[in-house]
């Protein structure tokens, strides 16, 4: 996306931050989808293990128990890097809209230093202090 073509209406941001702000996005949605990738690949060995009859060790309680954890993390981790993929999106798609930046809990600007650590946030760190006190 070219600077001309990033509304800048409600977006606290310089068109230099926005679009340094779009490449750690990208870059990060990048990550993400290697990451999914990868635990799904690591699940489907997993499950194609369980599945092997040859052994009746490998069907041991404590082995069937252990794999069974093992598949379940795997799980955990595929949909918590799916939920951060789409909060990656949506941060892209406000991006789109002139509205990055914004908190949208209390339409304030979101502090530049929390972006740079978590540039999906849609929250000010005010917002979710607020949240975990009620």
């Amino acid at each position: 996306m070219s600077t001309q073509e990033v509304p800048m209406n409600n977006s606290p941001f310089s068109s230099e931050e926005i679009n340094h702000f779009e490449e750690l996005l990208k870059e990060e949605r990048k990550e993400s989808k290697h990451k999914i990738n990868e635990f799904k690949e690591r699940l489907k060995e997993l499950e194609d293990k369980l599945d092997n009859t040859n052994s009746s060790a490998a069907h041991h309680q404590g082995n069937i128990g252990s794999s069974e954890e093992e598949r379940e993390k795997y799980y955990s981790l595929i949909s918590k890097e799916e939920e951060k993929l789409e909060e990656i999106e949506e941060a892209l798609l406000r991006m789109e809209n002139g509205d990055y930046g914004i908190c949208t809990s209390t339409g304030k600007p979101i502090k530049k230093e929390r972006l740079k650590v978590k540039p999906h946030a849609k929250y000010s760190i005010e917002a979710v202090r607020a949240a975990n006190t009620t």
